[in-house]
């Protein structure tokens, strides 16, 4: 079996993906757009969290998956309370 030989962020993934929030990298608009239309369709949050996740991680291999957590929730759930 190969070891994953990704690189691995150091510190706080928030942080790292500034660009990400600062629409520079386009990956957020599309993570959002992903866990808003499941709700909208009716998907339970958990699976729609899930989807975001690995929409996230389709644009940043590197992440693991606590990681894209975090910062899936943080731009979906966040995003809500600050609009």
């Amino acid at each position: 079996m190969v070891a994953d030989r990704r690189p691995r962020p150091e510190g706080d993934p928030a942080e790292r993906f500034a660009a990400c929030e600062a629409a520079v990298c386009g990956c957020r608009p599309v993570v959002e757009r992903a866990y808003r239309e499941l709700v909208d369709c009716g998907r339970p949050d958990r699976h729609a969290l899930e989807a975001a996740t690995v929409v996230l991680r389709w644009h940043h291999p590197e992440l693991d998956v606590p990681q894209a957590v975090q910062i899936v929730e943080r731009w979906v759930v966040a995003g809500d309370r600050l609009h």
